[in-house]
């Protein structure tokens, strides 16, 4: 017998209220209150010290009392908190910090179990109600109640908290949804809507960063809001530094300041609440987006598959729709391992002056027809017909380079389609803007070496970015980074490209294209950013070595991915270096904290940048995502390992097509043709840079 749906309702609206305030005592509740009143008097009349008596007293009287009521606990130590603040006492200050991240965890922690125990409840209802168009309805219901608690999350959480909710508490039940439209063939096309409204929701969401909540606080002008922010950014950067060494190394209290971090978070969502109302936006459609006649989106998705339980199959499907069409079509496409097995052939291909952390091999052959039939032959009929065609990746298809996939009539698609790459097929509902051009950083030529004569060592690393990968995994992994006279080239021809028109032009090369100069663009970035480097990103290295720097063990993929600046030959062969304030090194991570919303375009002229780890909803981790956190509107990168020469031609292809009065993306879809026509059956030289929007 199924279970009674309101049963399963009422788990879930008990997930949504997601109000950890237990049934309190009134009197004890009217005492605590009385507390408050008489600490906010002490304080406006000046005499903090006594207010901070009074206040401690009424922390142990909440904890004492209140040991389920988060609400009580959390304002107590707020108070506290700034009353710290305001006195300089730093120790105590600390201490609240690190008291307030402990009880975000258990708020948190409250929650993913809320979530896991609904999930079994909606698992248990579905196993055993044979009927299909039984179990719709109650999903519906259950989705909607989803639905809104993840638009109050979105609007009101920073990026961490953001993407564990979506990944541990969300994306399990769409899976489920998903499982259910798959085993039914998709055939309920009421229900396909609702599928493919909830991948448009999901993709790029952690994309609207933390950066939208921290600028609307600084707004405010509040001179002590606005100092606990630069507190919690310069605390956030000295992590993501710290985080990128041994742990041998790390100052002694690294874990006590990371424990503080969460508190400075809890404190800046709870400010952000005081002071904004919640603004919630129209629920997300598909039909919303704006696509014009001849176009056609391709949304493609994956998702663990149940079958009365969960099983190790990850599937893949192509959501379509079109502006005249009344429902989406979903089409199934082929489980992940078919695809694992297609890119995991490889060549000889190696390219000694490439832009790349190893000797990478690149099947070049597996992106024509064997991709081809994987990802495109089961929908190639619907896309007949259509001039412009919208590509938002998911999962391991953010690795593909759609344009050089092959038909069998030997044409790619880059010559059968306007191809448009998106993060989402949302962004098409804006009509974007070109970007701007006016101001433009070009770095290359980068010197990598490190002269140490005549300073003192102040210690020797016992690690080395050499041990991050394993033989097996890398093949040839470079031992140091060697200058790349391409890159000196390819910024020249650029710089004398733009002097041609009314824009600004500055340029970093050799010594001057630091890390530290990237970072002092936080906040005052440029129109347009070209990084002509080396680039890196290693795989999740599972087996842990505490001896070792953080990058092979990190967990965060944005430790794993990053460009090379200079210098950075002797942090990347000895650890770390003592003699400088930045390595030469900047990871994902040091790049997402940046503030660099005023940057329309970011144009990683370099190996590799587009890769990172497949994790839950975002697809790939790595600089992509870390530009995108950091604000920049358009990005344009590479997937593999890519020639120094022939990325010098393209690049000063595609800034000649741009300045023509081309858009954007006509420029760069012009100077994959013209490359395509120099080098028609080497995809490998032209085929690895996407842009995306």
């Amino acid at each position: 017998m199924p279970i009674k749906i309101p049963v399963l309702l009422i788990i879930l609206s008990f997930i949504v209220s997601f109000n950890i305030n237990a049934q309190n005592n009134p009197k004890l509740q009217q005492q605590f209150n009385a507390k408050l009143i008489e600490i906010d008097s002490l304080a406006k009349s000046g005499n903090i010290t006594s207010a901070i008596i009074e206040a401690e007293d009424a922390k142990d009287f909440a904890f004492k009392n209140f040991k389920e009521s988060y609400d009580n606990q959390r304002m107590i130590l707020f108070k506290l908190n700034f009353y710290y603040r305001v006195t300089r006492d730093k120790d105590n200050e600390l201490k609240t910090n690190v008291e307030l991240g402990k009880l975000r965890k258990k708020e948190l922690e409250w929650e993913g179990n809320s979530f896991k125990t609904s999930l079994d409840t909606m698992l248990e209802f579905y196993n055993a109600t044979p009927n299909p168009r039984e179990v719709i309805p109650t999903f519906r219901e259950v989705n909607t109640r989803l639905i809104n608690h993840t638009n109050d999350v979105l609007a009101s959480r920073l990026t961490d908290e953001k993407e564990s909710f979506l990944n541990e508490n969300i994306i399990p039940f769409f899976h489920v949804f998903h499982s259910f439209g798959y085993k039914n063939q998709y055939k309920y096309v009421g229900f396909n809507n609702l599928l493919v409204n909830n991948t448009l929701l999901v993709k790029g969401a952690l994309l609207n960063t933390s950066k939208d909540i921290l600028n609307k606080l600084r707004a405010v002008n509040n001179p002590a809001i606005t100092n606990m922010l630069n507190t919690y950014i310069n605390e956030k950067e000295f992590i993501a530094q710290q985080l990128s060494i041994s742990e041998s190394q790390r100052v002694p209290d690294f874990q006590v300041r990371y424990d503080r971090l969460g508190g400075l978070e809890s404190e800046i969502l709870y400010l952000y609440q005081q002071n904004f109302k919640d603004e919630r936006k129209r629920t997300i459609n598909w039909r919303r987006t704006a696509l014009r006649e001849g176009e056609i989106a391709v949304e493609f998705s994956h998702f663990r598959y149940f079958d009365k339980t969960w099983t190790d199959s990850i599937i893949y499907v192509a959501q379509l729709f079109k502006k005249e069409w009344r429902n989406p079509k979903i089409i199934p496409l082929f489980e992940e391992n078919q695809l694992k097995d297609i890119m995991s052939k490889g060549s000889n291909i190696s390219n000694n002056l490439s832009r790349g952390a190893k000797a990478k091999q690149i099947n070049a052959s597996s992106y024509d027809k064997e991709l081809y039939n994987l990802i495109i032959a089961p929908i190639e009929a619907e896309l007949k017909g259509n001039d412009k065609v919208y590509i938002s990746a998911d999962g391991m298809l953010h690795q593909v380079a759609f344009s050089a996939l092959m038909n069998a009539s030997d044409k790619r698609l880059v010559e059968l389609y306007n191809l448009e790459q998106v993060s989402s097929s949302r962004v098409i509902t804006l009509r974007r803007k070109q970007p701007k051009k006016s101001s433009v950083l070009l770095v290359g030529g980068v010197n990598y070496d490190f002269n140490t004569e005549g300073k003192d060592i102040l210690y020797n690393s016992q690690t080395s970015f050499l041990d991050i990968v394993s033989e097996e995994e890398s093949g040839t992994l470079k031992t140091s980074w060697n200058y790349l006279q391409g890159t000196a080239d390819e910024i020249n021809n650029i710089e004398n490209i733009l002097t041609s028109k009314p824009t600004k032009v500055s340029t970093l090369a050799n010594n001057d294209a630091s890390e530290t100069k990237i970072k002092a663009l936080n906040g005052k970035s440029p129109d347009v950013i070209h990084i002509a480097t080396h680039g890196f990103f290693f795989k999740n290295n599972k087996n842990k070595d505490t001896n070792s720097i953080e990058f092979k063990n990190a967990d965060n993929p944005l430790l794993r991915s990053g460009l090379l600046l200079a210098h950075a030959n002797y942090t990347w062969q000895n650890g770390n270096n003592p003699y400088e304030r930045n390595d030469g090194i900047l990871t994902a991570l040091e790049i997402s904290n940046l503030d660099l919303s005023k940057t329309d375009l970011v144009v990683l002229s370099a190996c590799e940048t587009g890769l990172g780890d497949i994790e839950g909803s975002e697809g790939v981790y790595g600089l992509q995502r870390a530009f995108k956190m950091a604000g920049v509107k358009n990005i344009m990168m590479s997937l593999w390992e890519v020639p120094d020469k022939e990325t010098a031609e393209f690049m000063t292809s595609f800034y000649e097509l741009w300045l023509k009065n081309n858009t954007i993306r006509q420029a760069f879809n012009k100077t994959q043709r013209k490359m395509h026509k120099l080098y028609p059956n080497n995809p490998e030289k032209w085929a690895a840079f996407v842009l995306v929007e």
